[in-house]
């Protein structure tokens, strides 16, 4: 397939964006699902500025996103705030891909168009080659020189419950297997209540427990250590 570049508006949504580009630009072998197979043949002869409003206009895109975003606790009605600041354009997340033209780009948002930042194997290499891997490391590498705190890695990758359950028809007696799989079942069990808590908002509770602790006269005590241990955290950096 042809390289598709999509460039998103939304600042604060640059992270699936990111994830788009990479899915978007894998060989046929890849399954995409209904939803993203409709939006990259509808979107196929877009222009990136097109395909950016196209992205922030499907609902069910919007809605994969949401379901991970922050919502503001002060809302009662959960609204999600985007925060604009100067740091929006710095802070943003690009892909790496690689092409079957041989060569890997570089996908940003704020770019006009796909960078190429290296060969890595003749055209038409295998789907499953991770010869691209070396180029797009060097590219990152060098992207990450001088201060390398300010970034984060994430790869897009296959579902490790897929391959094991592939291995386990070919020897379903493996029981390393089997735990191996029940540990990827825990842990996605784990992110999605990680992913509850972070969305939930507490805001009525730590209300709650203030009132009780007024209620109980606890509460001008309990401020009082905790300005002390403020005052002693910051004492104690002064001397450092």
């Amino acid at each position: 397939m042809n390289l598709r570049f999509v460039r998103y508006h939304a600042y604060n949504c640059f992270q699936t964006q990111a994830i788009l580009s990479v899915v978007l630009n894998q060989n046929e072998n890849v399954e995409l699902g209904s939803t993203l197979r409709e939006f990259k043949d509808f979107t196929a002869s877009f222009p990136p500025a097109l395909k950016g409003v196209a992205i922030s206009s499907s609902e069910p895109i919007k809605k994969a996103h949401n379901a991970f975003g922050r919502t503001d606790a002060f809302l009662n009605d959960g609204k999600y705030v985007a925060r604009h600041n100067q740091s929006d354009e710095v802070y943003h997340f690009v892909a790496y891909v690689p092409h079957t033209d041989g060569n890997v780009y570089e996908l940003d948002g704020l770019q006009a168009g796909p960078i190429v930042v290296g060969e890595y194997a003749e055209e038409r290499n295998p789907p499953k080659s991770t010869k691209w891997l070396s180029v797009a490391r060097e590219a990152i590498q060098k992207r990450m020189q001088g201060d390398a705190i300010k970034f984060n890695l994430m790869a897009v990758t296959k579902d490790k419950r897929l391959g094991l359950r592939e291995k386990m028809e070919a020897d379903p007696t493996d029981g390393s297997l089997i735990h191996h799989l029940n540990m990827e079942e825990e842990k996605r069990k784990q992110w999605e209540l990680e992913n509850e808590r972070r969305r939930h908002n507490f805001v009525p509770l730590c209300i709650s427990i203030l009132k009780e602790l007024a209620r109980a006269k606890e509460l001008p005590k309990l401020v009082d250590e905790s300005k002390a241990r403020k005052r002693q955290k910051l004492t104690g950096k002064k001397t450092k």
